[in-house]
């Protein structure tokens, strides 16, 4: 597949290694600042809301800009939706960052 990188699957398979990485890259950073040791409820939330917000971007772009498909932002947007209802159910997170003094 990398011989002929002029080649149709070659194409297709750097368009959506290039989707993924846009699309996933909010989330890892995200992660990557949980693991630090003094991360707490309040950073859970925060990196949450930030990771969403920057998907919120990339997809209010336009499909020519981005390259990617409406209907794939539109997956990753009920699938980042379905988690937040699922992990924010209770209040706990919420409270952290609203009582959280460095915010």
């Amino acid at each position: 597949m990398f011989a002929n990188r002029g080649s149709d699957k070659y194409g297709d398979f750097e368009r959506h290694l290039i989707w993924y990485m846009n699309i996933v890259a909010p989330l890892i950073r995200s992660l990557w600042s949980l693991e630090a040791a003094h991360a707490n409820a309040s950073d859970v939330f925060v990196f949450w809301i930030a990771a969403g917000a920057t998907l919120n971007d990339l997809f209010s772009k336009d499909v020519n800009v981005t390259g990617i498909p409406r209907a794939l932002a539109n997956q990753v947007t009920e699938v980042y939706n379905a988690r937040y209802k699922e992990f924010f159910q209770n209040d706990l997170y919420f409270v952290a960052f609203v009582l959280d003094p460095r915010e």
